[in-house]
């Protein structure tokens, strides 16, 4: 008596499946630290400008504040100084050139940071509405003018 080939060919066909088995795994890599640390530099860096800026003040600090409480200055959304009202041409020159300064400056900070200016600039932005005196007026994150209360 003869037994049949089906059980062998069937465990042979299991145990050469199970020697093909491949076991795939995914790992996710999130950016959440990476951005978190770029982040925290950004804010050390920020915090070390204005620090310094306190310590000794540029000398047009005293200009813009009185630009800024005459409402013929606010700042956007940005970070940077717009004109609103009516400036003299020195006052204009003056913006300008704290503009210019700035945008070096958060180009700077983006470099050494690995961040990007425009996320410097928004983080800018957070630190200096903290800082504007109730009255002067900025941009709200959208672009709408308002005045800080």
């Amino acid at each position: 008596m003869h037994a049949s080939p089906f059980p062998l060919l069937l465990a042979c066909a299991a145990l050469c499946g199970a020697g093909c088995l491949a076991i795939k795994t995914e790992h996710e890599v999130k950016p959440i630290q990476i951005t978190m640390d770029v982040n925290l530099k950004v804010d050390k860096a920020l915090e070390q400008d204005l620090e310094k800026e306190r310590k000794a003040p540029p000398k047009h600090v005293e200009t813009v504040k009185d630009l800024f409480a005459r409402g013929a200055v606010g700042m956007d959304n940005h970070g940077y100084f717009v004109v609103r009202g009516d400036l003299a041409d020195a006052e204009r020159d003056l913006v300008d050139d704290v503009n210019a300064q700035r945008r070096i400056r958060m180009k700077e900070i983006a470099e050494e940071t690995g961040a990007t200016r425009a996320d410097v600039e928004k983080k800018r932005v957070e630190k200096m509405r903290e800082r504007l005196a109730a009255g002067s007026w900025m941009q709200d994150d959208a672009g709408a003018w308002i005045q800080k209360k």
